[in-house]
């Protein structure tokens, strides 16, 4: 292989601890925290670094001419033992004015889940925001919102706009635009004990939230979400695989659920680790996949 070749990239996990949990971001376009390449010529290099020297090689004409200098996902593994916020993340052109930066579309797959798990998706009603202001100041924002209990397999697609949380023991796979915008609305208790609080932003979020009902439909096979910012599909495979993507121009991104996968392209070997990811670039023609046994994939593409 040519040594100014793109090669299928794997990269190091970003580890980061939080009051509700932990979380790993398995590959980052945000500069403050791009994810760093660890194999081949380019490890030790971030996927944005890269993105500039190869520009369409890696992400597909189209993409790059409207993604600016940043890779347009952000993919990351959630531990959550506590409860996450009540929060909700603003749309492109809210966080454009706001922030100068994209606003925040996401998708949470459902990796595992105890007998105390709950997700947060939406309101039970219609609301208006002084309805949602009145419940913000009587703390009982939660009584307003969709409580579900989550299973094992199921994925939620979470716009921007929808207030959403988690906790009580989940593990989530989350798929989502390349922003750390959030706009926290109720902390369970946390923002008035001193030691525990942090910045809330209700105000922010008055003016950005949905406030309709909303009836919360989980997917669990084939393609998970369909939307503007990435395309999620669930892949179970058994045995090896060749993938034609010489028509694509576009990026393949592998984030490994369950079991272990490998690709073979150009006499060479990828694995990414446990839980991480693998992406193919725009400009690769033709791999192969080769998954272990009962091995569960995400395929994500934009």
């Amino acid at each position: 292989m040519n040594a100014t070749t793109l090669y299928p990239l794997t990269f190091k996990p970003l580890h980061k601890e939080r009051v509700w949990g932990s979380e790993s971001w398995v590959l980052s376009g945000l500069d403050q925290d791009a994810s760093l390449i660890d194999n081949g010529f380019l490890a030790g290099n971030t996927v944005n670094e890269v993105l500039e020297i190869y520009l369409s090689d890696l992400l597909g004409s189209e993409l790059y001419h409207t993604s600016g200098d940043e890779f347009p996902l952000l993919a990351k593994e959630l531990q959550v033992n506590g409860f996450l916020s009540v929060q909700v993340h603003p749309d492109d052109k809210t966080a454009a004015e706001m922030h100068n930066a994209f606003g925040k579309t996401e998708m949470w797959y459902v990796k595992d889940a105890g007998p105390e798990a709950k997700l947060y998706l939406g309101f039970n009603r219609s609301m208006t925001p002084a309805l949602f202001y009145e419940h913000c100041q009587k703390n009982t924002l939660p009584e307003v919102m969709n409580c579900i209990t989550p299973k094992k397999g199921e994925c939620y697609y979470i716009p921007a706009g929808l207030v959403h949380a988690c906790g009580g023991g989940i593990t989530l796979a989350e798929v989502q635009q390349v922003s750390d915008i959030t706009y926290r609305i109720y902390d369970w208790g946390r923002e008035h004990n001193p030691a525990t609080a942090r910045e809330m932003h209700v105000d922010l979020a008055i003016d950005c939230i949905d406030y309709s009902k909303h009836i919360p439909t989980p997917t669990t096979t084939g393609v998970l979400v369909d939307s503007p910012y990435f395309t999620v599909t669930l892949k179970e495979w058994d045995n090896p695989l060749e993938i034609d993507g010489s028509r694509q121009d576009r990026f393949t991104l592998y984030m490994v659920l369950e079991g272990t996968m490998s690709v073979a392209y150009n006499e060479q070997i990828y694995t990414p680790s446990e839980g991480g990811c693998l992406l193919i670039p725009a400009s690769l023609d033709y791999w192969k996949i080769v998954p272990g046994p009962q091995t569960k994939i995400l395929e994500i593409t934009r």
